[in-house]
């Protein structure tokens, strides 16, 4: 099971870097990880969508209306904070826009990317995401070069693209409607 330490260290392993105890060390490769993991992990979690961070909420509707163009707004979860929303149950007719949900709706339940703290949760695949994302984002201010920062955003991007396909393949496709396109075809 990864911890927060065990996936910043695999990150600093893949940079030649020295390995920490804690984030709270007084290394400067913990003093980078502790700046940079979280944001790392939300944009691994908002970008690949794993299943262990997608979550269903029925929100509640605001009583102030918006001021143009939609009847209600919502608010968007906090606990999971929600990164993004996949889609709303109700309508494909809303926008998102500070935090909350514009939506003509008369109600509005949502599947969402919720931030994950507990790293326990994470399959192999999103904690290796997340510390090549971490490796990507240290590698500069651990080394200075530029070569080896292209490397790791490279490497980053393939270990997300590859936990997106992971994950893709055990949430199941959306069913097939058919369409007056569809069946003319046909």
């Amino acid at each position: 099971m990864a911890s927060v330490v065990s996936i910043c260290n695999r990150a600093l392993a893949i940079l030649g870097a020295k390995t920490i105890v804690s984030l709270d060390d007084s290394l400067v490769e913990a003093e980078v990880m502790k700046a940079i993991y979280d944001d790392a992990r939300d944009s691994v979690l908002r970008e690949a969508k794993p299943v262990c961070a997608i979550f269903r909420a029925t929100l509640a509707k605001l009583s102030e209306a918006p001021s143009f163009e939609f009847a209600n707004q919502y608010q968007l979860p906090v606990s999971p904070y929600c990164l993004a929303v996949l889609k709303t149950k109700e309508s494909d007719d809303y926008i998102v826009e500070d935090r909350k949900i514009l939506t003509d709706a008369g109600t509005c339940s949502i599947q969402y990317v919720g931030r994950v703290i507990d790293t326990g949760v994470f399959d192999a695949a999103t904690s290796y995401a997340i510390s090549m994302r971490c490796a990507a984002e240290a590698s500069y201010a651990l080394s200075q070069n530029r070569a080896l920062t292209q490397d790791m955003w490279a490497l980053a991007e393939d270990a997300l693209m590859k936990t997106q396909n992971a994950d893709a393949m055990e949430r199941g496709s959306d069913p097939i409607t058919v369409t007056s396109f569809s069946s003319a075809r046909a």
